[in-house]
């Protein structure tokens, strides 16, 4: 029992450093994410000399994948690529920052709307950069964006880096050709996925951009509008899928016909329209139409703020107008209509 159990120590405390492909020795550190069933993929901070890292066990396919963006990308420093691996452990190793989007927004409610904007920006050339050799990343949000940052004279938090990471569903496109997943398969986080991506059908680099706009709105004014009551939803039996478009569709409808026709899915398109006409008639979802949203409700979203972002961010993605002027009839058709503008400098703002 006592061998077994000396064993058992020894095999951990081996297990606990890491040696990269480099030849760079990590020793693990606290859990970061604890996977809910397979321990071998936890993330762990980890030190090497007197610099941090972030230690990711993952599956084969992930590793391959990862090694494909490095070929793609060796000098970047606006995708969260790793920087060491150890193919044999199925161990990728990454730069450690401080913080990710979603935290730091929320623990920085009075973030000064300047720093805000360049967090934005930067992640907009992030986006760029990753569009630029026909990759598309399938799950921009604000969790998969890394920030580190210092402190000013005053204490408050100054942006210096910002990076989007979690490539792991990351995808090199066929020339034009549009990513159509089988029946049931969903890809990215359902609170930040643009319409198609909810269907599964038509995803591309527009879908991105889409995502982008989502997070550019939980930026400027730190309200996730589109988190539902998931346990809600569950026990009442409604798919969050559904509960999404439906915000989207109230937020940003009318669905024009054009978004029906490139999803191409007979089921999805007849409940797109029907929510559509559903809440055209009816009382709309949460706070209603993106141009009837209050600045007390969403703050620094004031009427020049939405200006800038329907002409920045909307016309950026060739939002069409209809009858009920360009904010209603175009944003479901913007996320993937006639190809990705990028704004100049900043995708909301300049």
């Amino acid at each position: 029992m006592f061998l077994a159990r000396s064993h058992h120590i020894g095999s951990v405390r081996l297990a606990s450093t890491l040696v990269g492909r480099s030849g760079r020795e990590y020793v693990r550190g606290k859990i970061l994410k604890r996977h809910p069933k397979r321990p071998d993929y936890n993330v762990y901070l980890a030190q090497s000399g007197n610099r941090s890292f972030v230690l990711k066990g993952t599956s084969d396919s992930v590793v391959e994948l990862a090694l494909d963006l490095k070929r793609e990308f060796p000098d970047t420093r606006r995708l969260r690529v790793h920087v060491d691996e150890n193919v044999e452990e199925k161990v990728l190793v990454y730069e450690y920052f401080n913080d990710d989007l979603l935290s730091f927004i929320k623990k920085n409610p009075n973030l000064p709307i300047g720093a805000r904007k360049w967090i934005l920006r930067e992640l907009g050339e992030s986006l760029k950069e990753l569009h630029a050799k026909n990759w598309i990343h399938i799950d921009v949000k604000p969790d998969n964006v890394m920030i580190n940052y210092s402190q000013d004279e005053q204490g408050l938090p100054l942006p210096q880096r910002v990076v989007l990471g979690d490539l792991d569903v990351s995808l090199k496109m066929k020339g034009d050709k549009l990513l159509r997943l089988p029946e049931g398969i969903k890809l990215g986080n359902v609170m930040w996925r643009s319409p198609e991506a909810q269907t599964g059908q038509g995803i591309g680099k527009p879908s991105d951009v889409f995502s982008y706009g989502l997070v550019s709105l939980f930026t400027t004014t730190g309200v996730e509008t589109l988190h539902p009551d998931f346990e809600g939803l569950r026990k009442d039996g409604v798919d969050p899928e559904l509960e999404i478009m439906g915000r989207l569709i109230s937020f940003f409808g009318p669905v024009p016909k054009e978004l029906v026709t490139h999803v191409q899915h007979e089921d999805w398109g007849k409940v797109m329209m029907v929510l559509s006409e559903a809440l055209e008639d009816g009382s709309p979802v949460g706070p209603g139409r993106f141009t009837e949203w209050a600045e007390k409700d969403y703050p620094n979203l004031d009427g020049e703020a939405k200006r800038i972002f329907l002409r920045k961010y909307v016309g950026s993605c060739s939002f069409e107008k209809s009858d009920h002027g360009r904010s209603l009839g175009g944003p479901l058709v913007g996320s993937w209509r006639g190809g990705v503008k990028y704004p100049k400098s900043s995708a909301l703002f300049h």
